[in-house]
């Protein structure tokens, strides 16, 4: 946890998409895979190896239209599903609070001790992306509290890009309260301790 009281968890959920982009690079300072990891952090059959555990892809960039404005500012976005909004670094040291190993080992084929790498930490907090990373929030309408709230979307999340495991399976990476986006409204673009261990329970339950 961080001293102003907010964490960040990494959220999956699965995604059935067909088109491929090919993998791009959109760090806005030091390069993730300039540096390596050590090898020890990976299981001996898993693809990637030596470089970065997730190298990510982005199909929804080719499939849905793209908001033509860039950056985070608050603002009505129109004829797009998705605006590309860069996630806002953790000033504080940075705890991980809490790990799901079976996401780890069976889903993103990492091994436990990848934990303890300061780098990939900073990747899952939005300190730095992932190979192949485009950084997206979601725009949808929708009714709130029994009302038709007009624009909502994702106001503290970043959907990171697509990972495709050892199995074949296909999973979308995302931070959640991990600063503006177009769609934060009032907010901070942050998430509060009790709502982010309520969902990570959820979603380990699930």
């Amino acid at each position: 946890m961080t001293k102003h009281g907010f964490t960040l968890f990494l959220f999956l959920s699965a995604v059935v998409i067909a088109t491929f982009r090919d993998e791009q690079e959109f760090c806005e300072n030091e390069s993730c895979n300039e540096r390596e990891f050590d090898k020890s952090h990976f299981y001996s059959d898993v693809k990637h190896c030596g470089e970065i555990p997730l190298a990510l892809s982005h199909k929804l960039l080719d499939a849905l239209p793209l908001d033509e404005v860039d950056g985070n500012v608050i603002r009505t976005v129109k004829r797009s599903v998705f605006s590309e909004s860069q996630p806002s670094p953790l000033k504080e040291p940075l705890t991980l609070a809490a790990v799901s190993q079976d996401v780890l080992r069976n889903i993103l084929d990492l091994n436990e001790s990848v934990i303890q790498n300061e780098e990939f930490v900073c990747c899952v907090s939005g300190g730095k992306l992932f190979p192949g990373s485009v950084p997206l929030a979601h725009r949808y309408r929708g009714h709130q509290f029994g009302y038709w709230a007009g624009q909502l979307g994702d106001g503290r999340a970043h959907l990171l890009g697509e990972y495709t495991n050892r199995k074949g399976e296909r999973w979308e990476v995302q931070l959640k309260g991990s600063g503006k986006t177009p769609y934060s409204r009032s907010g901070d673009g942050r998430a509060v301790i009790r709502s982010s261990v309520r969902e990570f329970l959820c979603s380990e339950a699930l």
